[in-house]
């Protein structure tokens, strides 16, 4: 299941790259970027990834897109180290 989430928000982070809507300038209206699942796209848009150009134009940030892929590394490395020092004191009682 979340494989099937990030599976979608690369769908879509990819299509805005195919797309060309990598900045301010560029960016898109929503109905030019093609089949968007809204769920996702909101999702992103509340992370900074996707960001208003103007109107109702929206492109990728891709500044924003790296510290969101870097804080679900910093996430799973926290969750990663907890559940190996847990396993480390049950080992040792």
């Amino acid at each position: 299941m979340i494989t099937g989430k990030i599976n979608k928000e690369k769908q879509l982070i990819s299509l805005f790259r195919k797309k060309g809507a990598l900045s301010v300038e560029l960016a898109k209206d929503i109905k030019n970027i093609g089949e968007v699942n809204r769920s996702v796209f909101n999702k992103l848009y509340r992370k900074g990834v996707l960001d208003k150009g103007g109107g109702e134009t929206f492109f990728l940030n891709e500044q924003e897109l790296m510290k969101y892929r870097m804080d679900r590394v910093k996430w799973a490395m926290i969750l990663m180290f907890t559940i190996l020092a847990i396993l480390i004191l049950i080992s040792r009682s």
